[in-house]
């Protein structure tokens, strides 16, 4: 949720860093896991789907260009929209039903964030697709997003762990607070009811 780090006032300009790709088939997790990447473990069935530079989505609508990140339930990765020529990043959900049923819910909650929010002035992350992806390790919902900056805790290390700048937290607070209150009194409240 964090924006594009050239709009953030006091924000250091720099190159960006090199991207991490997934694992390979013989990736070893005692030799190669890190506190940065996922856990080769869970690239198995129920899991992460192990996306490879250049693969294709959605009947070839999405190339793989690079890896942006990874969290418990997904990775995401940098990739080009064949009919726009954009680029957008595209998360794709591990398989179980459990992530499954989450990534469906999450992307009615985001249609209706997109639908009420059409300017995108409550700062909300954008859903611009979504298809579900068949692959080796099960079917995975896939939601297709504008690209965004790099994520807190990349700032925090933009900072070498000493504090990020004042106006950069206010200019941040301000915009997760604006979308904090449009999820929930204008959106969820609309949506669900407030006996939700």
């Amino acid at each position: 949720m964090a924006p594009r780090s050239s709009k953030l006032p006091g924000a250091k300009k720099h190159a960006p860093k090199k991207k991490q790709h997934s694992p390979s088939p013989d990736y070893s997790v005692e030799s190669d896991y890190s506190e940065d990447q996922e856990d080769a473990e869970d690239y198995r069935h129920g899991g992460y789907h192990p996306v490879r530079i250049g693969e294709s989505f959605k009947q070839g609508r999405y190339t793989v260009v690079h890896k942006l990140g990874w969290g418990h339930f997904s990775t995401v990765w940098l990739v080009t929209d064949t009919q726009t020529n954009a680029q957008a990043a595209m998360k794709v959900v591990k398989s179980a039903s459990h992530y499954t049923e989450a990534a469906r819910d999450e992307v009615q909650l985001l249609q209706c964030a997109r639908d009420k929010d059409p300017e995108g002035a409550f700062h909300c992350c954008r859903l611009l697709d979504h298809f579900e992806h068949s692959g080796p390790h099960g079917r995975h919902v896939c939601m297709v997003f504008e690209v965004l900056g790099d994520n807190l805790l990349s700032l925090i290390r933009e900072y070498n762990h000493r504090g990020i700048p004042l106006a950069v937290v206010r200019h941040l607070a301000k915009q997760m607070l604006i979308a904090l209150d449009f999820f929930a009194y204008d959106l969820w409240d609309n949506t669900y009811g407030s006996e939700a």
